[in-house]
């Protein structure tokens, strides 16, 4: 099964960590690196895990959507189970969110 990552969700992950480390001068990038790529390695992994992770709890438009939620390094990831054209389901992760930007 593959994964598919929507581009939001790299920006997202980008965008957070560019402005942490603007905000955060201690805050180098080797460390952010090592986050990220935590962050890519475990949204692979869902090809192995996507079963573990409940339903979105708590996010309206992510349970109103069928979402699934896994939380890696502090950010929320949203993701289902979808078919493609050919009839091959796939894995796509729509939206992620650090938890200090999570709410409703």
């Amino acid at each position: 099964m593959r994964v598919v990552i929507d581009r939001q969700v790299d920006a997202a992950i980008h965008d957070f960590y560019w402005a942490s480390m603007f905000l955060h001068p201690s805050l180098s990038l080797e460390t952010v690196s090592a986050k990220v790529n935590r962050l890519y390695d475990a949204m692979e992994q869902l090809k192995r895990t996507y079963s573990i992770y409940p339903a979105a709890r708590l996010k309206r438009s992510w349970i109103e959507l069928g979402y699934r939620e896994m939380i890696v390094e502090d950010f929320h990831i949203a993701f289902r189970l979808e078919i493609d054209a050919d009839g091959d389901v796939y894995i796509a992760i729509h939206d992620a969110v650090h938890s200090l930007l999570y709410h409703n």
